[in-house]
C-alpha cells in the first residue's frame, strides 16, 4: 500500500471514528479493537491504528497500560480542568472582540443562525438530535473564539470544546437551558456591553460545568453495585 493510500484511509479511519465518538455512538469506556474496526469500516489494520493514535493526541481515546485503545472516559476533576480552560479562552476572547471592534451586525447575525439550528435540534428528541444540537453548540463557541483573531488559541479550544463534549453527550440532563443561555449572550452582544457579555458566557458555562459533574456523579451512583 502507498504512502498516499495509507494516509487517506488513515484519514478517513479518523473522520468517521471521531464523529461516532462525539455523537455518542462510542462510548466512553469502550474497547476500539483495530482488527473489528478493520472488517466494519473496510479499512486494513494500520490506518485504523494510525487514526486511533491521532484520536489519543486529541484526547478522545486512551490506552490503559497499553493493552488497547479505549475511548476516554472522564473524571470529575478532568471535567473541571476543561471547564477552567474553556472559561479563560472565552472570556478572553469576549474581551479580545470588544477591542478589536469585531462586534459587528455580521458577527451577531452568525450567531442567531447558529441559534436558530442549534435550537431546532436542542428540542428534538434522540442520540441523533442531541448529537447534531451539540454541533451547533460547538460552532457557536467557535464562532466566538475566532472572532477574537488568534487561530492558534482557536485550535486549542476546539480541541478542549470536542473533549467537553464527548462528556457531554452522555451526561446531557437539562440540555434545552443551553438554547436560552445562547440567546442571552446573543443579546447582551447585540447591545453591545462587554461586562453583559462576559457575565452571560461565564454563567453559561459555569451552569454546564455543574450540570455535567452532577450527571456524571449520578450515573456513576446508579452503575455502582449497592
Amino acid at each position: 500500500m502507498s504512502i498516499v493510500v495509507r494516509a487517506t484511509l488513515a484519514e478517513q479511519a479518523y473522520q468517521e471514528l471521531r464523529t461516532r465518538i462525539l455523537s455518542g455512538r462510542l462510548a466512553g469506556g469502550q474497547r476500539l479493537l483495530p482488527e473489528e474496526l478493520s472488517v466494519e469500516l473496510a479499512i486494513s489494520p494500520t490506518p485504523i491504528k494510525e487514526a486511533l493514535l491521532r484520536l489519543e493526541s486529541d484526547g478522545l481515546v486512551e490506552w490503559p497500560l497499553r493493552r488497547g485503545a479505549v475511548v476516554r472516559r472522564f473524571t470529575t476533576h478532568e471535567v473541571e480542568e476543561l471547564y477552567e480552560a474553556r472559561l479563560l479562552i472565552e472570556l478572553n476572547a469576549v474581551a479580545r472582540i470588544f477591542e478589536r471592534g469585531a462586534n459587528t451586525p455580521a458577527f451577531i447575525e452568525t450567531l442567531r443562525g447558529n441559534l436558530a439550528r442549534h435550537a431546532f435540534h436542542a428540542g428534538r428528541e434522540g442520540l441523533d438530535e442531541l448529537s447534531s444540537a451539540l454541533a451547533f453548540d460547538r460552532e457557536f463557541h467557535q464562532h466566538i473564539v475566532l472572532a477574537a483573531g488568534n487561530a492558534l488559541v482557536a485550535e486549542w479550544h476546539l480541541r478542549i470544546l470536542r473533549q467537553t463534549h464527548t462528556v457531554f453527550v452522555y451526561n446531557a440532563g437539562n440540555y434545552a437551558r443551553s438554547v436560552d443561555e445562547h440567546r442571552t449572550i446573543i443579546e447582551a452582544f447585540a447591545a453591545g456591553y462587554e461586562a453583559a457579555v462576559r457575565n452571560a458566557v461565564e454563567t453559561h458555562l459555569i451552569e454546564s460545568r455543574n450540570n455535567t459533574l452532577a450527571n456524571i456523579v449520578r450515573e456513576s451512583a446508579r452503575s455502582t453495585p449497592s
